[in-house]
């Protein structure tokens, strides 16, 4: 009777099921197949043997069967009518622990907060199986492929640190990026992961704009301020419900005065991971104290102040009990003036100028 022959299976996680096949080339069809399993140590006892009954050359091993971080020598063998063939040759193979692969670039609510960002990608397996290449792919919301970045070899300075420039991102889109390692005991596995540029950069152009709404008895406050996906951010004003009247005084439906102790105020503005933004901000007749509040939630997060004085201006940044300032430019005289306030802010520092609008 013809000895089947077991085709060769890659190294798998023992916590899944695997098909084994196999090629039979006996004159009668087999209806059964019987596949052994031994530890490759000596003469070791099968660990697994059952038959199956089916005409398919498979014969499917269940999951948990196996254990992860051993080597295994299988054999087969087929049933035709009332008799067994012989065993087919053994073949060995490991049962090993899936990769864990972490996209430490994408943070816990799927952002990353650049155009062009180096992907970054932690990788561990719990026997200590090494990468030998790797590749990246993007793709778009539909997971159609934008790019397939080449196969690249991990640096021996950080074989566990695999990395790729990814450029050209468009903020608000929706993007899968996927990592594709082989490893030394012939593992190939893929992780993918979600993700949407965000760019945390608020920017603030153009002038202070108040809109009178007569019949309502308020005032629209609107700063021309860009943040993210164009997500709204309007000023908030403390103490005053929305459907109030305004405590805020105006005159010829061009100029608002904010009185000292009520500043204007914006919330949510991501100043935590806001880098490299410009603010331009025009004022005129600014008393000194408080006159610009950022804050990301009403007395939470990190807090920035803006604080006038007779010829200089100091931002006040403060989070729990740390704080910290800055100073602008001295402008003599400065007073009641009309000028425009230039924000900077450069990692953790904020830098500002004032230059007098008539200057």
């Amino acid at each position: 009777m013809t000895q089947p022959v077991l085709n060769y299976i890659g190294n798998f996680d023992a916590t899944d099921s695997v098909v084994f096949t196999y090629v039979y080339l006996g004159s009668e069809r087999s209806s059964a197949n019987m596949l052994s399993i031994r530890e490759n140590v000596g003469d070791s006892a099968p660990v697994y043997e059952q038959q199956q009954v089916i005409a398919d050359k498979e014969h499917e091993l269940p999951a948990g069967i196996l254990q992860n971080g051993k080597a295994y020598l299988a054999k087969i063998k087929v049933k035709t009518g009332d008799n067994w063939s012989d065993w087919s040759g053994e073949i060995e193979f490991m049962c090993l622990d899936k990769p864990n692969i972490i996209f430490d670039t994408i943070d816990s609510s799927s952002f990353v907060y650049n155009d062009d960002v180096l992907m970054s990608a932690l990788y561990t397996q719990a026997q200590g199986d090494t990468i030998t290449n790797y590749q990246f792919k993007l793709y778009d919301q539909n997971h159609i492929t934008i790019n397939t970045y080449p196969v690249r070899v991990p640096a021996t300075t950080a074989t566990t640190r695999l990395s790729e420039r990814v450029s050209n991102l468009i903020k608000g889109k929706l993007y899968y990026i996927s990592l594709t390692v082989n490893t030394s005991h012939d593992i190939n596995y893929t992780a993918e992961k979600q993700f949407t540029p965000q760019y945390i950069v608020p920017t603030i152009s153009g002038v202070l704009q108040p809109l009178v709404v007569e019949d309502q008895g308020q005032v629209m406050m609107e700063m021309f301020l860009k943040q993210i996906l164009g997500t709204p951010v309007k000023p908030f004003i403390p103490n005053r419900p929305t459907d109030s009247e305004t405590y805020y005084t105006y005159y010829n439906n061009d100029y608002v005065v904010i009185p000292q102790d009520n500043p204007l105020m914006f919330t949510k503005l991501g100043m935590a991971k806001a880098s490299d933004f410009i603010a331009k901000v025009w004022c005129m007749n600014i008393l000194n104290g408080t006159f610009l509040d950022f804050a990301p939630e009403l007395g939470n997060g990190i807090h920035i102040k803006f604080l006038k004085h007779d010829d200089y201006i100091v931002c006040e940044k403060s989070f729990g009990s740390l704080v910290s300032r800055t100073k602008s430019n001295i402008v003599e005289g400065l007073g009641l003036k009309e000028f425009y306030l230039y924000i900077k802010v450069k990692e953790f520092r904020i830098e500002m100028e004032i230059v007098l609008a008539n200057s």
